[in-house]
């Protein structure tokens, strides 16, 4: 049996700086469940106190192409680059990890980021993003930042071949793991701007086994990947 997604009563930091948009960034990819891909687009109806907040699983998913490495969204095609250098890793059923160096996922191009890595912790189909600088002895203790799905806390330490640590999510569990350098097709794979609208943006981690999970950043750019282009 499939899992199915996890929810949550509480109302997330993103909602609450989201409050009235109508637009979602993220997408759960290939590996999620719960993504409802016939759910129309586009709700007539006005939003009410009564009306659901739009969440995670509620977009349709968007699925990088690891042939042609582009996936279509609704404001064009993004086209992806895989990070020169990335640890990638299954943590457990439906979690996963992807940790690259921001100057090498397009970060660098704005602003000094060197020795700044930024995580991507996914629990099943929500995200959150964690970014920060590892100390000389290749060490970090990561927060996730404002706009993630949910609160976390990474500790790890970057060797050559491997990043590992241990994973906190939402300040209750704790999960070790162990993101192998990447090869093949598996890494952090990112893309930015489309054709028709600059600022998008898009983010996927890739397991060896082609399993993938991804962010989008649209507009009203409030997803937690978006975090990478403040």
């Amino acid at each position: 049996m499939t899992d199915e997604p996890t929810r949550f009563d509480g109302v997330s930091r993103r909602t609450l700086l989201k409050a009235s948009a109508v637009g979602i960034g993220t997408v759960g990819l290939a590996g999620c469940t719960g993504t409802d891909a016939d759910a129309p687009e586009d709700d007539p109806t006005p939003a009410s106190e009564d009306a659901p907040t739009p969440t995670s699983e509620d977009a349709p998913a968007s699925e990088l192409d690891l042939d042609t490495l582009e996936a279509d969204t609704e404001f064009g095609t993004l086209r992806a680059e895989r990070a020169e250098n990335s640890y990638v890793g299954l943590i457990d059923d439906g979690r996963a990890i992807g940790i690259a160096f921001l100057d090498d996922v397009g970060v660098g191009d704005d602003r000094d980021v060197d020795g700044e890595i930024v995580v991507h912790l996914y629990d099943r189909e929500e995200l959150a993003v964690l970014i920060g600088a590892v100390d000389a002895e290749g060490t970090a203790t990561l927060e996730s930042g404002d706009l993630s799905d949910f609160d976390a806390t990474v500790e790890l330490t970057v060797e050559d071949d491997a990043v590992s640590g241990t994973a906190t999510f939402r300040g209750e569990s704790s999960a070790p793991f162990t993101a192998a350098a990447a090869t093949g097709i598996a890494g952090v794979y990112w893309a930015h701007g489309t054709d028709e609208e600059s600022d998008v943006r898009g983010d996927w981690v890739v397991l060896p086994d082609g399993r993938q999970w991804g962010c989008a950043c649209l507009p009203p750019f409030v997803s937690p990947c978006c975090m990478l282009g403040l």
